[in-house]
């Protein structure tokens, strides 16, 4: 009898583990998937006061006709850095809030890189890594990077 319960034990935690290590499994991979790829394109003019920029292509339909708007930039020597306030054109007025620098001079001018970690409406849970770097045409920037929602529901119609 103790050989059994023993036994009985062992394949009820050995059950358990592996359902637990697939949940984790599945999980994992739920979330990987989704994480999509971002292009575009923004054109900051002559940077006025306040600095804005139009996100005038995107990948992410939410995105097409944005404004970044450059909400206390910081110029340094070589590079400006700004916290930055995007606002979508949809009928909710859906913002993105994030951080961007870019590069100006030295090694690695013309380049830069914004982070977005919040964001209302639509592009609530709305986090993206993006590279932003200088094209051949004055005040356009190509965009490249990754986003994704950190949400539980599928509300949403951003693809």
């Amino acid at each position: 009898m103790q050989i059994q319960v023993t036994r009985s034990i062992r394949l009820l935690v050995a059950a358990a583990t592996g359902v637990a290590l697939l949940t984790v499994l599945a999980t994992s991979s739920a979330s990987a998937a989704e994480t999509k790829t971002f292009t575009g394109l923004k054109n900051c003019g002559t940077f006025p006061t306040p600095p804005i920029c139009i996100i005038t292509v995107a990948s992410l339909k939410i995105l097409r006709g944005a404004v970044v708007n450059y909400t206390a930039p910081v110029f340094y020597s070589d590079h400006l850095a700004s916290p930055v306030t995007l606002v979508a054109i949809d009928k909710r007025g859906s913002t993105a809030t994030g951080q961007c620098a870019f590069y100006f001079a030295g090694p690695t001018a013309g380049t830069g890189h914004c982070e977005y970690w919040s964001g209302t409406g639509k592009l609530v849970g709305f986090h993206a890594a993006i590279s932003v770097a200088a094209t051949q045409t004055t005040s356009l920037y190509s965009l490249a990077g990754t986003y994704w929602f950190d949400r539980h529901h599928d509300d949403d119609d951003n693809d």
